[in-house]
């Protein structure tokens, strides 16, 4: 919807505001008891790679972490953007993999603050991005690969 008021500093002008509406698809929680599968967050992304496949093309992939109290939950998800019109988007979930869930070992983020355990896993997914598989698998045909909970793009198609 948009909204008119009169400018206070010239009553000639009318500033228009525009609402615009982005609906996002909520990620669910990990389940309780949830254990890792695999040593290292480099094997959980490999198994991804060579076990899952999206149906269709994915624009974005974005981990994320689910955190509790010594408890840190990575996600992994694949999303597109439709345009329903001018003023609203929806952001889908159309890609999650059979193991879309990797629970940090203790030891990863052992002795580490909030800020540090962020920025090694920013630079451990970094690291992934530039491999070879990275690069050959069906991460490289999206438009992005981001860290959606410090914001940080990992890989874009540029």
């Amino acid at each position: 919807m948009a909204s008119a008021q009169q400018n206070k500093d010239d009553p000639e002008k009318v500033l228009v505001q525009r609402q615009i509406e982005i609906v996002i698809d909520v990620i669910e929680p990990p389940p309780p008891h949830l254990v890792s599968n695999f040593a290292t967050m480099q094997d959980w992304l490999l198994n991804i790679c060579e076990r899952d496949k999206p149906q269709k093309p994915i624009s974005k992939y974005a981990v994320g972490l689910f955190e509790s109290l010594n408890d840190y939950t990575l996600f992994l998800i694949g999303m597109n953007t439709y345009d329903e019109d001018k003023h609203r988007s929806e952001m889908r979930i159309e890609f999650e993999p059979t193991n879309m869930y990797f629970k940090l070992h203790e030891v990863y983020f052992q002795n580490l603050s909030r800020e540090q355990l962020l920025e090694k896993l920013t630079s451990d997914l970094k690291d992934f991005a530039k491999t070879e598989r990275f690069k050959t698998s069906f991460f490289s045909k999206a438009t992005s690969f981001v860290f959606e909970t410090n914001g940080h793009t990992i890989w874009s198609k540029q």
